[in-house]
């Protein structure tokens, strides 16, 4: 007892003396600091490395810890350290996806009770969502659409909307803040029928959306009357007087168009007009001051139009046959001064006739008897060595002056423009003019930026002008500028214009700047132009000055929509002239009906009739409220599963919206094609059935006492119609198909991707699938025989490798089968051992490992498998070593359909870092490690094939 007493004291001073100076193998002192910036920023999605760096000696082992969880794409790990050596830890972590921006995460790195700390701060990743109609049914007074926005990034931002015409005139605009991952709903409301441009864009993140919003009169329905829309306006000038105004204009049936219009204005007579148009003519009139009308009619390659008007009585008759090729016409003026002129196109090519294009003959003939005075002119085009050129000439006799005879020419070389005319009588020229044109690039010069130029010249005269286009900074649009220089009559003048336009206030008001400046100055002038507006309120300002005429205009307008009606405004300012103009308008929308007796009269719907049945093969009540499409137009099934469709004429699918189809059914005939004509009825049907569900099981006939491995099965299933899909089984070799179409299908095994050796038992059988309820079928295959190899204690049953045919520098798997207890086991080339396979736990017997296939190796590789207890047993193999052989094998659907996604798998032959698919030009990243890596693909639209890339 008292040894042990003494001993005591010794064994605590080892135990401090081992704490203090840290044992051998035990890290002594560790310090960890950070090597990196303390905050680093990555949107989510994104992968951030931290670098630490550790001092100390000895295996320490080091700890991770994300604060919020985040992934962490490095291990954990034992590492050891020198003395007086630094040891760099790079730690990679990804920011996950949705995470709010400026949300901040700690990684802490501990070693050996020393740690460090950095921070990961998920910065901010915009995201924009918006959705509107293309077109919008404008119903008076006012169109109205909804506009869905959604904030789809990280953090809040503010979303601009701004709606403008294709000028650039504003018409709508808002600003709506909004959180991370919130959505609002618009409704802008649209006071006239026109095409606007759409822009919506953040502010803080910068991304935008653009597009177009066609805003037109509301169609008629096919079930509905038609109707005439237009506007009622009141009007008043001051000074001045009062005015009232009317009109309306649309379809009166799918055959007739009608348009009515009438105005009145305080101390004069009413005006008013009508109008009314069919597919062979057009028949018009007008009533007031002026009255008049028209009939035209067309019929085939003729055409004549017949007029009248007053009260400076008038008629006309115009008579035109053309075709291709020629075109002929005469027309009859009668009035104060009666006129007849004929007329005639003719190709000489075989082209169609039109005035002087290359090849066109054309001539004209006028007579008036009432002077006498007779004129004709001649004119053709041609095409000399690639130059279009165009010739002309003419005569005017008339009883009290000689004949005048006047020739043109016209050429267009490449490089430029040239013409020039002459008129002559028989006292001499008189008239003339030769013009030239042409521009910076159809010379081909290097100028800054692109100028269009050119001259003309005559008795008396002489003009020259050019042109460019210049690009100014912003907020300004381009600055279109002329200079024009002229002399006539003794007098010359020289201007300089231009004009550009600029967007202020965030594109919610537009400026425009034009001027021209110049000799005489008179002829200076400033014009600025200034445009704001919104769904509320519209303003325009106008402000006109030249200083040396001298004068200055200013003008201010208001539009306001108010209760239906558009009010308007306007007040002008001469401030030279001292006058002052102030109108005010009103304008209210108008939506007439026309009868359905009116509608008749003019030909009705150019329509024909769809009818039909939806058959149901199940539940009858299933018939009922399907929806059926062709032709943009849609209806539902009534309880007996009939429906009926209006259509223009034309060929359409008439189908079941597989959308809105229940899910318990299948289409069986969902689509047919028809052809639809006026005023007939045309009769389909359509078939729909429960869903059927097929269960198969690909069965392995093996000896008794045999355990194989599971394994998975390609399948292909085919309806009566040819239609194939195919599909994988589990690893037990059973699958199912849970949505199809009642009726008989063909199942058969894919045997060029059985494994090699193994025999097809059953390779394909068929089954009648009955709607709603379930069909099961069975194929069978064999695997190969089993080989035994004995040696003692141990037999070697089975040598699989992964692959029989690799590139050199692989490191295929090899899997071996054994009966026995062997202590090692090894693969062998040439006496060298290349593998060393171990046991695999999840599965008794089996030993796998990678074999290392030397680089400089070509052809078949003679290999053995080597397993020791005590006696060795051997099992040789062979491999075929190619460099044209892949590195790896992708596990897929072998036939898909477009747009379908699939489960891809790669496994490759050696262990990578990074691995991707290529499809059309696209990559698509895997995930995983080692030699094993998954992903999802979608197939291609179009028809294609899709490798994998390491």
């Amino acid at each position: 007892m008292a040894s042990c007493t003494r001993q005591r004291p010794r064994l605590a001073l080892w135990i401090a003396l081992l704490i203090l100076l840290g044992g051998p193998g035990l890290g002594q002192g560790v310090q960890v600091e950070r090597a990196s910036p303390e905050v680093k920023k990555a949107a989510p999605g994104a992968t951030v490395t931290h670098v630490f760096v550790l001092r100390g000696s000895g295996r320490v082992q080091v700890r991770l810890a994300s604060q919020h969880g985040w992934p962490l794409l490095t291990r954990e790990r034992t590492v050891a350290l020198e003395a007086g050596r630094p040891y760099y830890f790079p730690v990679t972590l990804r920011v996950p996806e949705g995470v709010p921006a400026g949300t901040r995460d700690r990684l802490r790195l501990q070693a050996d009770g020393g740690f460090a700390d950095a921070f990961t701060e998920a910065a901010y990743a915009p995201g924009l969502e918006a959705r509107w109609p293309a077109e919008v049914a404008y119903l008076p007074p006012l169109g109205r659409f909804t506009l869905e926005v959604a904030n789809t990034g990280n953090g809040a931002d503010v979303v601009l909307v701004r709606l403008t015409t294709l000028e650039g005139v504003p018409v709508y605009q808002a600003r709506l803040p909004l959180e991370a991952g919130e959505r609002r709903e618009l409704r802008v409301t649209v006071a006239e029928p026109r095409v606007l441009r759409l822009l919506v864009r953040l502010e803080r993140g910068g991304l935008q959306r653009e597009g177009y919003v066609n805003v037109q009169p509301a169609r008629a329905k096919s079930d509905g009357a038609f109707r005439l829309l237009g506007r009622a306006g009141v009007a008043y000038r001051y000074p001045g007087d009062l005015s009232l105004a009317l009109g309306a204009a649309g379809p009166l049936s799918d055959f007739a168009q009608f348009s009515v219009g009438a105005g009145y204005a305080l101390g004069s007579r009413p005006a008013g007009s009508l109008g009314l148009s069919w597919q062979g003519g057009y028949l018009s009139a007008a009533f007031g001051p002026s009255y008049g009308v028209a009939l035209g009619l067309y019929e085939g390659a003729v055409s004549t139009q017949i007029a009248f008007s007053g009260p400076v009585r008038r008629g006309s008759m115009n008579f035109d046959v053309s075709g291709r090729g020629y075109g002929f016409g005469a027309a009859a003026l009668l009035d104060e001064d009666p006129s007849l002129r004929l007329s005639a196109d003719l190709a000489t090519g075989r082209d169609e006739a039109q005035p002087f294009r290359p090849g066109t003959l054309s001539a004209e003939l006028t007579l008036r008897p009432a002077r006498p005075e007779l004129s004709g002119q001649l004119a053709y085009g041609f095409s000399y060595r690639d130059w279009p050129v165009r010739l002309q000439g003419g005569f005017t006799g008339d009883a009290a002056v000689p004949v005048e005879f006047r020739f043109s020419a016209d050429v267009n070389p490449e490089p430029f423009s040239l013409g020039g005319r002459i008129a002559w009588t028989g006292l001499g020229v008189r008239d003339w003019g030769v013009a030239a044109a042409s521009s910076s690039e159809r010379l081909e010069l290097d100028l800054p930026l692109p100028v269009t130029f050119g001259a003309a010249a005559g008795p008396d005269r002489l003009s020259g002008f050019a042109r460019a286009r210049l690009d100014l900074p912003a907020p300004w649009g381009d600055l279109g500028a002329e200079a024009r220089v002229e002399r006539r009559a003794g007098r010359t003048t020289f201007t300089v214009s231009g004009g550009s336009e600029a967007s202020a206030a965030d594109g919610l008001a537009l400026i425009a700047l034009d001027g021209r400046l110049g000799w005489p100055l008179d002829l200076n002038e400033i014009k600025l132009g200034l445009r704001m507006g919104g769904s509320e309120l519209r303003t325009r300002a106008d402000l006109t000055w030249a200083p040396w005429k001298p004068g200055l205009k200013t003008g201010l307008a208001l539009e306001a929509p108010a209760g239906g009606a558009l009010l308007q405004a306007r007040v002008d300012r001469e401030w030279y002239g001292d006058r002052t103009t102030l109108s005010l308008g009103a304008q209210l929308p108008l939506v007439l009906e026309v009868p359905p007796a009116v509608t008749r009269f003019f030909g009705g719907r150019n329509v024909g009739v769809v009818a039909g049945e939806v058959r149901v093969e199940g539940p009858e009540r299933l018939r009922e409220g399907l929806v059926v499409r062709a032709g943009g137009r849609e209806a539902r099934t009534d309880a007996q599963g009939r429906f009926r469709l209006e259509l223009p004429p034309g060929t359409y699918t008439v189908a079941v919206d597989p959308a809105r189809l229940p899910a318990v059914l299948v289409p069986v005939r969902g689509q047919v094609r028809v052809e639809v004509r006026r005023k007939q009825r045309v009769s389909v049907r359509l078939v729909l059935a429960a869903r059927s569900v097929l269960e198969g099981r690909v069965r392995v006939v093996a000896e008794p006492g045999r355990e194989l491995s599971p394994r998975r099965f390609a399948v292909a299933i085919e309806d009566a119609q040819g239609r194939q899909t195919s599909l994988f089984t589990d690893p037990g070799g059973a699958f199912t198909v849970p949505a199809l179409a009642p009726g008989r299908y063909t199942v058969r095994l894919l045997e060029d991707l059985l494994p090699p050796g193994w025999e097809v038992v059953v390779a394909e059988t068929a089954v009648e699938l009955r709607p709603g309820e379930t069909g099961r079928v069975e194929l069978a295959v064999r695997p190969p025989p089993r080989k035994v190899y004995g040696g003692g204690r141990v037999q070697i049953l089975e040598v699989r490798p992964e692959a029989d045919r690799v590139p050199p520098g692989a490191a295929p798997l090899v899997d071996v089968r054994l009966q026995g207890a062997p202590g090692r086991v090894v693969v062998v080339l040439q006496g060298r051992i290349v593998g060393i396979l171990l046991p695999v736990a999840e599965e008794e017997g089996v030993w796998r490992g990678r074999l290392r296939v030397p680089d400089d190796a070509e052809g078949p590789l003679a290999l053995q498998v080597e397993a020791t207890n005590g006696t060795t047993a051997r099992f040789p193999f062979f491999l075929s070593v190619s460099r044209d052989a892949p590195w790896g094998v992708v596990r897929a659907l072998p036939v898909a359909r477009p747009g379908q996604t699939l489960a891809v798998a790669v496994h490759w032959y050696a262990p990578v870092e990074t691995s991707w698919i290529e499809a059309d030009g696209e990559r698509i990243a895997l995930a995983g490690e080692g030699a094993d890596w998954s992903g999802r693909l979608t197939v291609p639209r179009t028809p294609g094939s899709a490798g994998a890339t390491r």
